[in-house]
């Protein structure tokens, strides 16, 4: 419980003069609340009295005025205080959106800068959930949550006071109870808090696996597999049913149990005060209706203390869920602030690279035999074109994704224009890469914007238009009914794959980058279309560096460098266009 308080206390202290009015108005709420109590016990031996002397009229009219007054107070008072209630809550929920909003914020930043190792061991489906669902356990906890439970304090402790100042032997018989009851809440907890961690993991397990169905969607009509991924939804949708209704009892538990001791200071207050008057020991039967008035009140904030505690034991493993991934470190940080200007010199220096699993240790890399890519050295100067090809698993996506600082070097060292890549400022590098991945990625977007994407400065139409040519794309998006405007289905599924490609490759050009990356980007796309963007980039790009990763050289004449991979390592090496 301590680690979810100093977790929102953070969050919290940010709007702190906002949350203190809203427990201000707690207080003035319950005040109002227990006001007219006093009044209906007063009532009733006021009626009492009435037919005891119905036969003396002016005794009879003062007690009619009185009568009329205490139904004014017990009728105006509440309307009163639902007006505070109703701002209360506006104040506290309201602020509980904005932290909901905060801590939203937080974690998409933070997600952004974490490294792409950090998303190779985590899936896209608990990512959204801990972002989603854990995100709004939290926001729960820290409006509606904290404000009932104040709310149940505060009553209580009043309503407490007040049964005292009436009558001690009574509030003994009501409180009575509370003890068991607070020792039975305790242990349902743990109970909620265990179910609550599996009902979430299965949450981001069921959205993981819906993410994945929709993303492979066309795999799964090519394969006519859909019977079998429903009986994969079913299998996990009937688990998560079962953690669910494994919750939901223990929920149902803690309800009745709430309601069971209330029900037990009614009966209580029932025996012993009715023994009480009828001995004379109590005078008024209004003081019985004022007892049970005052443990009325209490039911609706004992019986919400179920949903309370059920919402902070979710937000209790929403809080870990969450924090696990605040804690992580990006291991790709800037280390220098200070504006570099690139031209575009990149040297290898011995440089070796694994990518290891999730439950490894990085410092033990060392121990294996074999790496991803083993010493690998070259130079290539601003300007030059390097060729990098290979069997399929040699090591040329690696190089690629180390040039544009994905991923840092095991070992050796990576030289832009004669200084250690890591000793650059890496956003300005980043400004300064043209990278198109082996994934041709494009976002549910037009593709005006998807190409736009990739300009650091202020875009205009002319310069996506030019990109566009570049890539030799214009006339397929101009033949489009929307043309530029045509918004991509999700990851360019409405587009071909050379067409997804080209508008890939438009999005590296715009930006007119100072080293341009091309891994295996023009597979889909036909040899004589592959030619022309080869010239373009040549002749509008005669200052930039381009990298070409590809297992298909056919296309390429013109280059400075040309590097065969296999194993990780160099094979051969070729410069100035020695005849592939």
């Amino acid at each position: 419980m301590s680690g979810l308080f100093a977790f929102s206390k953070k969050y919290c202290q940010r709007y702190k003069l906002r949350l203190c009015v809203g427990f201000l108005l707690i207080l003035i709420s319950n005040i109002l609340t227990l006001l007219p109590i006093p009044y209906i016990g007063k009532s009733i031996n006021t009626i009492k009295n009435l037919f005891i002397s119905f036969s003396n009229a002016s005794n009879s009219f003062d007690l009619k005025k009185e009568i009329c007054v205490y139904a004014s107070i017990i009728l105006i008072v509440p309307i009163i205080g639902g007006f505070v209630k109703y701002h209360m809550r506006q104040c506290i929920i309201t602020t509980s959106r904005m932290i909901e909003f905060d801590i939203k914020n937080e974690i998409f930043s933070h997600y952004q800068k974490l490294s792409l190792s950090f998303y190779k061991k985590n899936s896209t489906g608990d990512l959204m959930n801990r972002l989603t669902e854990d995100v709004s356990f939290i926001r729960q906890y820290i409006g509606p949550g904290i404000m009932y439970f104040v709310n149940l304090v505060v009553l209580f402790f009043m309503v407490f006071v007040q049964m005292l100042r009436i009558n001690k032997t009574l509030t003994f018989y009501v409180i009575l109870p509370i003890p068991i009851l607070f020792i039975s809440i305790y242990y349902i907890s743990v109970s909620i808090t265990k179910r609550s961690e599996k009902v979430q993991n299965y949450q981001s397990l069921i959205c993981s696996f819906i993410q994945d169905t929709f993303s492979g969607i066309h795999v799964i009509k090519s394969f006519v597999a859909e019977p079998f991924f429903q009986n994969q939804h079913k299998r996990i949708i009937s688990e998560y049913q079962k953690k669910n209704i494994e919750l939901a009892k223990v929920d149902t538990i803690l309800s009745s149990v709430i309601i069971f001791f209330i029900g037990t200071s009614h009966l209580l207050i029932l025996f012993f005060g009715g023994k009480k008057y009828f001995e004379g020991e109590i005078k008024e039967i209004g003081t019985i209706a004022e007892f049970l008035t005052y443990i009325n009140i209490l039911i609706f904030p004992f019986i919400i203390l179920g949903w309370v505690v059920s919402i902070v034991e979710r937000a209790k493993v929403s809080r870990i869920r969450i924090s696990e991934f605040l804690k992580e470190k990006p291991e790709i940080f800037n280390k220098n602030s200070k504006k570099m200007e690139i031209f575009g010199k990149v040297q290898f220096k011995n440089v070796s690279f694994i990518y290891y699993e999730n439950n490894e240790n990085k410092n033990n890399v060392k121990n294996k035999s074999h790496y991803t890519i083993s010493k690998i050295s070259f130079t290539i100067m601003k300007g030059e074109t390097l060729i990098l090809t290979g069997e399929t698993g040699s090591g040329k996506t690696t190089i690629g994704r180390l040039i544009s600082r994905l991923y840092d070097p095991y070992k050796g060292e990576i030289l832009i224009d004669n200084l250690s890549l890591k000793n650059h400022n890496l956003y300005d590098f980043r400004n300064n890469i043209g990278y198109v991945p082996q994934e041709s990625f494009l976002f549910s977007d037009s593709i005006y914007n998807n190409i736009a994407l990739g300009s650091i400065k202020k875009v205009t139409p002319c310069k996506v238009y030019e990109a566009a040519r570049k890539a030799v794309i214009e006339d397929e998006i101009l033949n489009f009914k929307n043309g530029y405007d045509t918004v991509i289905g999700e990851r360019g599924i409405t587009l071909s794959g050379g067409q997804k490609q080209r508008i890939c490759i438009a999005r590296a050009l715009i930006r007119n980058p100072k080293i341009l990356i091309f891994d295996d980007s023009f597979s889909a796309i036909d040899q004589k279309t592959r030619k022309l963007i080869i010239r373009y980039i040549k002749e509008g790009m005669r200052n930039s560096t381009i990298i070409i990763i590809t297992h298909d050289t056919s296309y390429i004449s013109d280059f400075n460098l040309f590097i065969v991979l296999k194993d990780g390592k160099i094979s051969k090496i070729e410069h100035h266009n020695i005849l592939l």
